[in-house]
């Protein structure tokens, strides 16, 4: 009994200093803001950048025990009390998450996934997996898309009297970031974007920045107001409408116009497959495309991104409902140039189908014309349609609700090209998109005449087709036609041939239209040949009748 108290008392007591231990931390976390260091700071540059004095700089020296000065190691994280600060820190705070995304805490070294509302302070660092993107606003209303791939560092991030004077300073390791910059009129505003090839300065404007480990390159294409790229003592200003390069150790090469945004007017706005799949015309100057799906217009979240060498879109299998696609052309130089945006709904469930005769581009004979297709799970009921045109516009049956998973037409239909196709009903009541269409060729069964035999000929006839149709007749003497003993093509619905050897014989033939497709034999029909001495008989027979 003594032994449970005693360990009732030091659980308690345990629990008392976590909690003291944890409000001492956050009372530091508060009180103190974490620098990372940048290549070639020292600290009085720091001083001057960011403490009240100067002299500050020896505080600082004993405070993070710093033995030189001017040799700080890139990345080593300095501890300065906010109260030495010209400006107060701030938080940008996380807007939404897709994917796989981490965050490295710089106070702690804690790594955790990144969730929505979560508040990120300087120093801390986000990497995002290939599925991953996140959404950041600052301050001052900013706001920056971190893509997939991606390694940033919140370098710097401070306010200054008010919310409307920020100091935000990222650094960008690898991978790519869209910002959309409030435009601030204070000169102590400042938003950068350091990357190991180039910094990106602006006070407002739309653009994009991306930061290539493959080949060492930092990219920039922008889109609204100006941005000052600078690297290796020269610095370019790029306007609106033009982007640049710069690699590691050289300085930005000339700004260039971006790539005009790809024709997007014939995408439609219903798509019905899904994993999505939609093509688009080449663009002139294009080396590969960029697409992008998101659930809004604003882009805030991507829910697909990817580069393709051809015009075309190759997305995920999403849910029915409406999205969003950005497509834009890459130049060989690898910046990316305008987007086309193009709003399209989703509606792919219930699937249609799968259709399993008539089979698509072939022939039917018109007494052998049966319509089947598979069965989807949870389907109730089909719409089937019929028509004469691939659009559906002439349609010569439309049977919705229907119960079967085949159909036997009960009319008569014309000998001619048709299209169909079948959409699916759930038990719902949902009724989801047609399956593609399929066309067939309805043809005639020919109508063989009893052949006319004299002692030397044989003469066989049939009801015509199509105008401008021809006919192949195959005479064997096996049902298979493995020994076919007469093969002819002619262009009349008639052929005459030598009189065959007595016996059973088989007989088919098949239409060959005038652009040149070839149908199906008919049915195959046993003929029966009888011996030609028969024939003086019967006419002896015949003369004797009359």
């Amino acid at each position: 009994m003594k032994l449970t108290i005693r360990l009732y008392k030091l659980y308690k007591l345990l629990g008392l200093l976590l909690c003291l231990w944890s409000g001492i931390a956050t009372t530091a976390y508060s009180q103190e803001w974490i620098y990372t260091v940048r290549p070639g700071d020292n600290l009085w540059n720091i001083a001057a950048d960011y403490l009240t004095r100067m002299d500050y700089w020896q505080r600082l020296q004993t405070l993070n025990q710093v033995a030189d000065p001017q040799q700080l190691p890139p990345g080593m994280k300095l501890r300065i009390p906010v109260t030495w600060l010209k400006g107060q820190p701030t938080a940008a705070r996380v807007l939404s998450v897709q994917g796989t995304a981490e965050v490295k805490i710089a106070f702690t070294g804690q790594t955790m996934m990144v969730t929505a509302d979560l508040l990120l302070h300087s120093g801390d660092e986000i990497r995002t997996g290939s599925d991953g993107n996140v959404n950041v606003e600052f301050g001052d209303g900013s706001r920056l898309l971190v893509q997939a791939n991606s390694l940033l560092v919140m370098d710097t991030l401070s306010a200054y009297g008010d919310a409307n004077m920020v100091d935000t300073r990222l650094r960008l390791q690898q991978g790519r970031v869209d910002n959309q910059v409030i435009r601030r009129r204070s000169s102590r505003t400042r938003y950068e974007i350091l990357t190991p090839a180039a910094t990106s300065a602006v006070r407002g404007t739309r653009y994009r920045l991306s930061m290539d480990a493959g080949d060492a390159t930092a990219r920039t294409e922008v889109l609204e107001g100006a941005v000052e790229f600078r690297g290796t003592r020269k610095i370019r200003t790029v306007t609106g409408g033009f982007g640049a390069l710069a690699e590691i150790g050289k300085p930005p090469a000339a700004p260039v116009p971006l790539l005009p945004p790809p024709v997007a007017a014939d995408l439609p706005p219903v798509v019905t497959h899904s994993p999505i799949q939609l093509s688009f015309p080449a663009l002139k100057g294009a080396a590969a495309y960029r697409a992008q799906i998101a659930p809004t217009a604003q882009f805030e979240t991507l829910l697909f991104d990817a580069v393709s060498v051809n015009p075309v879109v190759r997305g995920p299998d999403l849910p029915d409902g409406d999205y969003a696609l950005r497509i834009r052309g890459i130049d060989a130089r690898g910046l990316e140039g305008h987007d086309a945006d193009h709003r399209f709904r989703l509606h792919a469930r219930p699937e249609p189908p799968f259709l399993i005769k008539p089979a698509d581009q072939s022939a039917v004979l018109e007494h052998a014309l049966v319509f089947e297709w598979a069965e989807p799970q949870n389907a109730v009921a089909y719409h089937v349609q019929l028509a004469e045109d691939e659009h559906f516009k002439t349609l010569v049956f439309d049977l919705p609700e229907y119960a079967k998973s085949s159909l036997t037409p009960d009319q008569t239909l014309e000998p001619k090209r048709y299209f169909w196709r079948v959409a699916t009903q759930d038990a719902a009541g949902r009724i989801g998109p047609f399956s593609d269409p399929q066309f067939f060729r309805l043809q005639a069964t020919p109508k063989l005449q009893a052949p006319e035999v004299t002692a030397g000929t044989m003469t066989f006839r049939w009801s015509a087709g199509l105008p401008g149709q021809q006919y192949q007749f195959q005479l064997a003497k096996d049902f298979q036609f493995e020994t076919v003993i007469v093969d002819q093509r002619v262009s009349e619905p008639k052929l005459t041939v030598s009189r065959p050897e007595s016996g059973f014989l088989y007989l088919r033939m098949r239409a060959i239209d005038a652009d040149g497709y070839v149908g199906p034999y008919s049915p195959a029909q046993r003929i029966d040949v009888p011996p030609a001495t028969y024939w003086p008989f019967a006419i002896l027979l015949l003369i004797l009748a009359l």
